[in-house]
């Protein structure tokens, strides 16, 4: 259950911002395309795969000076010949800036091709609402969010700070810290057939990113990226279970995007 997010979604919007307003100006609807690659695939702290291409086309329309609606549709599977995994997401949400923040408030429908554990095993889908608050605190941006799985009746919560640095005219460089937290069992152990049954509210994982968006032109941004994902007890024994096809209790791993924005 990805989103460009979680490593690469969160500093593309903020990369492009000024050429999205360009493209919602001339147009009732912007448009964005993304094709990533990721050499490990970590989502909220738990591992599916590795050697990932990906793919996400967005939208977004303006409502009014302060709310916004979006969706999208993302795609991601696995090269490696040792596991099989593919996923499919469709999301819309609605944000809007409170003044003290701003507030997004959404629906997630995953899809997963060879199950959620990979190579047929787990349920072939789930879908959550989830919200969230972002704002600025001083020198970085803070964001908060909750989702709630409806295929396990469990929650997943987020706290993630980020910092922009400006290196040129045309890159930056983007810090990240996130730390993930299950409340219920969100996907924190699993039966011999890939299904969860996690009961317990704990911490999952904490994760650092570095990212160096570049602007290729007014609407089209490379971010190449590097991230350390350290499990948590909640992900702990689920992600040491598959060092034999690429997860890691603690794994440095990284990866590229290429984002158009129309």
């Amino acid at each position: 259950m990805k989103h460009i997010t979680a490593l690469t979604l969160t500093t593309l919007l903020a990369a492009t911002g000024l050429a999205q307003t360009a493209a919602a100006a001339s147009s009732p609807v912007a448009l964005d395309l993304t094709a990533g690659y990721d050499s490990e695939y970590y989502y909220r702290g738990l591992w599916f795969s590795n050697q990932n291409a990906s793919y996400n086309i967005g939208a977004s329309k303006t409502l009014s000076d302060t709310t916004t609606l979006n969706a999208l549709a993302y795609y991601t599977s696995s090269n490696d010949r040792r596991s099989s995994y593919q996923e499919l997401d469709i999301g819309a949400s609605l944000a809007y800036d409170a003044g003290f923040a701003t507030l997004t408030a959404g629906y997630t429908y995953f899809f997963f091709f060879d199950g959620y554990a990979g190579n047929g095993a787990g349920q072939t889908f789930a879908s959550e609402f989830f919200v969230s608050a972002a704002k600025t605190v001083g020198p970085v941006n803070v964001t908060a969010t909750y989702a709630y799985d409806l295929y396990i009746d469990a929650a997943y919560g987020e706290i993630a700070v980020d910092k922009s640095f400006e290196i040129n005219d045309t890159t930056s460089l983007v810090l990240k810290a996130a730390a993930g937290y299950s409340f219920g069992g969100y996907y924190t152990a699993f039966d011999g057939n890939g299904y969860n049954i996690g009961t317990e509210s704990v911490w999952t994982h904490v994760a650092l990113t570095a990212s160096l968006p570049i602007a290729l032109s007014k609407t089209a941004t490379l971010t190449p990226y590097v991230a350390y994902n350290m499990s948590g007890a909640g992900r702990t024994e689920t992600n040491t279970a598959n060092i034999g096809l690429g997860a890691d209790d603690d794994q440095l791993f990284f990866g590229v995007a290429l984002k158009a924005v129309f």
